[in-house]
């Protein structure tokens, strides 16, 4: 009795410690992911950034209490990949330029996909099973100060990769 007890402590151990380490790789790979979007958009560089973005790339945010958007009018915040240099400006504007190089990937939060909305469980349908979704949200001001200004980035596994799923502000991307 006392072995089998033991046995099972040591069996529960090593399971919780095979999680932690996955919990960690899957945290080392985003660190990676982000710590080089962070360098391709302080350089800008357009292509490495193209690479990273997952088409159709989602550009409105909405609420399912509040916003009352039509399945057309979601779809139309959906961008192509075809239209991404008509708009990658607009995505990656100089704020953006300016904060997420100095934004840490300990602020990045991860998405409760049960308890949320409409909007984060379409976002979850195009990531890999088991994997979930992670949102750098940025509320500024000018000159770094607290403000009404916002832009959000979501992120995703996606066939084992990271990507960008979508990206929100406080205007709307395509006019």
């Amino acid at each position: 009795m006392k072995l089998n007890l033991l046995r099972f402590v040591f069996l529960s151990c090593l399971s919780m410690l095979t999680l932690t380490a996955q919990a960690q790789k899957i945290d080392k790979e985003f660190r990676s992911f982000y710590k080089g979007l962070q360098r391709n958009i302080e350089t800008d560089r357009v292509e490495a950034i193209t690479n990273i973005v997952h088409f159709p790339l989602q550009t409105i945010y909405w609420v399912d209490e509040l916003n009352n958007l039509s399945e057309e009018e979601k779809r139309d915040g959906l961008l192509e990949s075809e239209d991404f240099d008509r708009y990658r400006s607009v995505i990656f504007n100089e704020d953006v330029k300016r904060i997420i190089p100095r934004r840490q990937v300990e602020q990045v939060q991860q998405i409760d996909i049960e308890s949320s909305g409409d909007y984060y469980k379409k976002l979850a349908e195009l990531i890999d099973p088991g994997s979930t979704l992670l949102e750098l949200y940025c509320q500024y001001g000018e000159y770094d100060t607290v403000g009404d200004n916002y832009f959000a980035f979501v992120f995703g596994k996606v066939n084992g990769e990271y990507r960008i799923l979508a990206y929100y502000t406080d205007t709307r991307v395509k006019e």
